[in-house]
């Protein structure tokens, strides 16, 4: 038997395993990557501008590098610099397309520009170069949480390229100030130790008064394959975010076939959502760790104060029932029983508790920044520009203790594509991939009987847009592109909203089809009207040559018939005057039925600010004897006024 070596354990840093596994990330290929990088640096501008309340104004460029480009860019000698081309020589493990010609690895420079809060210049080593560190733990939406976007994309140039990151940043805490110094940071991070590598790190007088931070890094991609994609993923975010602006410009290069792309995707708004507030954690969400981490850091004093100050939704009578049921089982727990002399068991027992009472309070929403109705409206109106457009957002719901919040958009006509499209958004982040698994796709696909509310699911033109926002959206799979259908609380969300906005525009096809049956109704009458003009003069005629010995009773009739004022042309136009008449009736009546039922995209809300009541008076009309609310010493110039 062979000897076997001994086996060691080994330790992988954060760093290390994300960059053997980028998939998880994003990372899955050069044009995943690539469109990944250009995400992670957008949603982290965004969310840096609206921190301090700054409206988000984001630049992208992406510069494509031809191989001569790149290697100059990156100080290396390219195929001009060898000296023993033998080595170079094609021996059957080259890398071919489909046509047989070689392929040739793309690189390009990314800079992505915010004007949001910046980094201190002491901070900015450990904020890039610091896998699983980041700002945005706690519970409250965000788009991003776990330290990842960002570095991953300092990650995926280091492998690529090897050529580190170079950051620009100023910061501030208010929007609209000039910061005074200026940071410039050229680093990369040591995927062994997880810790920063710092080339160069100064700060300068803010000359120029740059405000927010700029992104330059080169990595590897495929503008080819993900161009596209990328170009979706900026559009449909100016329609979640209108109160951004953003622009992009590709720039290709030396001897590239790839044409220029310059994208501008104006502000149409500037009413921007509040942010999202920090909330303790709900009972239903908790496990035996998170319970463990709570004991642990929390300065309450006893039990009752950390039941109802370190978890949410639990009031004091309700807390001290659980202390309760928890001494049942154990005569140790009291209400006055040290959080920190609380053992693994009686965490066990804590938990078991918590997940099954249901008289807690709803998690509180506060945490939650859905875009609004409003900005959804304008976005998807600037570019969609439909002919009907209805919004409707859900009550807050929650999935095992994390609140939810649904937002449905349903545009018909005008620009719209053919067919029912779907556009999902999950924490106002756009979900491009994987669209046949998620629950809106599924839920517009086989849970709404669109023929039940007039629309066509072949022939018509509508966009559903489903925007959901949580503290935890249950994503399927580690890509997190999708929500599947087996959350039974959001899919009964997203098919009420969708349903919500589906009965609006049924009731405005309806109308058009009563409006269609009406004109159809016309044009059916009409066409009879001429054989009908000549049975009913028909008639007249034999009427009066059997009345001719009555010409005191039938007078009037026979010398109109005689004298020709009554003919079949007369009876002809009185017949499709009456035929208009009735048929402009119903119309009119369909159409003042239909006032009000579409919410236009350019009306707005109106309040009317509160009153002093010291300026108005109580009167009534004397003859119904109604009371209203008047202004003062006004009564006498309304009639039929009395007194109160």
């Amino acid at each position: 038997m062979g000897k076997h070596k001994s086996e060691t354990a080994q330790q992988k840093s954060p760093a290390e395993f994300f960059a053997s596994n980028q998939a998880i990330a994003g990372f899955d290929n050069p044009g995943k990557s690539l469109y990944t990088t250009i995400r992670e640096l957008v949603e982290n501008g965004l969310d840096a501008a609206e921190s301090i309340g700054s409206l988000p104004e984001i630049n992208v460029t992406v510069e494509e590098l031809s191989r001569e480009e790149f290697n100059k860019y990156r100080g290396v000698k390219g195929a001009e610099g060898r000296k023993d081309e033998n080595l170079f020589k094609d021996r059957g493990g080259s890398k071919r397309d489909s046509t047989g010609s070689e392929k040739e690895d793309t690189y390009y420079i990314v800079t992505v520009k915010d004007n949001g809060c910046g980094m201190s210049h002491s901070s900015i080593p450990n904020m890039l170069g610091i896998v699983l560190s980041g700002s945005k733990y706690g519970v409250r939406q965000t788009r991003g949480k776990f330290g990842l976007g960002a570095k991953m994309a300092l990650i995926w140039g280091k492998k690529s390229t090897g050529i580190p990151v170079t950051v620009v940043t100023s910061h501030t805490k208010n929007p609209g100030e000039v910061p005074a110094k200026v940071s410039k940071c050229i680093l990369d991070i040591d995927i062994y130790k997880n810790l920063p590598r710092v080339e160069e790190h100064t700060e300068r007088t803010n000359h120029s008064s740059f405000v927010g931070t700029e992104f330059k890094l080169c990595i590897g991609g495929s503008w080819k394959s993900h161009g596209k994609f990328i170009k979706s993923y900026l559009q449909k975010l100016a329609v979640i975010t209108p109160y951004a602006s953003f622009s992009f410009d590709f720039v290709p290069g030396t001897g590239s076939k790839t044409t220029k792309v310059s994208l501008s995707y104006p502000r149409t708004s500037d009413n921007m959502p509040p942010l999202s507030k920090h909330v303790k954690h709900h009972p239903s969400s908790v496990n035996n760790l998170l319970i463990q981490q709570l004991l642990d850091i929390s300065p309450k004093k006893t039990l009752l104060s950390f039941l109802t100050g370190e978890l949410s939704g639990i009031t004091k009578p309700v807390a001290l029932r659980i202390i309760s049921e928890l001494s049942c089982g154990d005569s140790s727990f009291s209400p006055s029983m040290p959080p920190s002399s609380v053992t693994q068991t009686q965490i066990n027992r804590i938990c078991q508790i918590l997940k099954t009472v249901t008289e807690f309070r709803a998690p509180d929403a506060t945490c939650l920044s859905p875009a609004g109705e409003y900005n959804l409206r304008l976005g998807i109106q600037q570019h969609y520009n439909p002919d009907h457009l209805f919004t409707h957002t859900s009550k807050p719901g929650a999935v095992d203790g994390h609140p939810f919040l649904v937002e449905v958009g349903v545009a018909f006509g005008g620009s719209c594509r053919e067919k029912i499209n779907v556009t999902r958004f999950a924490n106002r982040i756009p979900l491009l991939f994987e669209s046949g698994s998620d629950v809106c796709t599924k839920v517009c696909a086989k849970g709404i009987d669109w023929k039940a509310y007039y629309i066509d699911p072949v022939g018509s033109r509508v966009e559903v847009f489903v925007s959901i926002v949580s503290t935890k959206v249950p994503f399927k799979g580690t890509g997190k592109e999708y929500i599947a259908d087996n959350v039974r609380e959001i899919k009964d969300k997203v098919t009420r909203g969708i349903q919500a906005c589906a009965r609006q525009i049924k009731e405005i096809l309806g109308v058009r089809k009563k409006l269609g049956d009406a004109k159809a109704r016309r044009s059916k009458l009409t066409r009879y009207i001429p054989d009908a003009s000549k049975a009913l003069f028909g008639i007249l005629q034999e009427v009066v040559k059997r009345n001719a010995e009555k010409p005191q009773e039938y007078a009037a009739l026979i010398s109109s018939v005689k004298s020709k004022k009554v003919t079949v042309d007369s009876f002809s136009d009185k017949l499709k005057l009456m035929v208009n008449e009735e048929v402009t009736k119903a119309e009119e009546s369909d159409l003042i039925k239909s006032k009000g039922q579409g919410n236009h995209p350019d009306e707005q809300n109106f309040y009317i600010g509160p009153v002093k009541e010291e300026e108005f008076e109580w009167g009534k009309t004397v003859d119904t004897g109604k009371v209203f609310f008047v202004p003062r010493g006004k009564r006498h110039k309304f009639e039929g006024w009395g007194d109160a």
